[in-house]
């Protein structure tokens, strides 16, 4: 169970630098005409990063089963 969250905070870390980073350089960044770019990652972070993080703990918890009674 530690690996995927891991991974997934890894990636949330490297997508919360990109965010700052944006945020930082938003005007740099809207002269280049990557604002966009910017934009659009923090919103497909904001949705699948959530998303990741429930589903590992579901399946962890499935995977785990009812608890056998003796």
């Amino acid at each position: 169970m530690k690996l995927p969250y891991k991974i997934g905070y890894a990636v949330t870390l490297v997508w919360l630098v990109w965010i700052v980073y944006g945020y930082m350089n938003y005007d740099v960044m809207a002269d280049r005409g990557q604002h966009f770019i910017f934009l659009l990652s923090a919103v497909i972070g904001m949705i699948l990063l959530p998303i990741y993080f429930i589903s590992v703990l579901l399946y962890y918890v499935y995977k785990r089963g009812p608890k056998k009674k003796k």
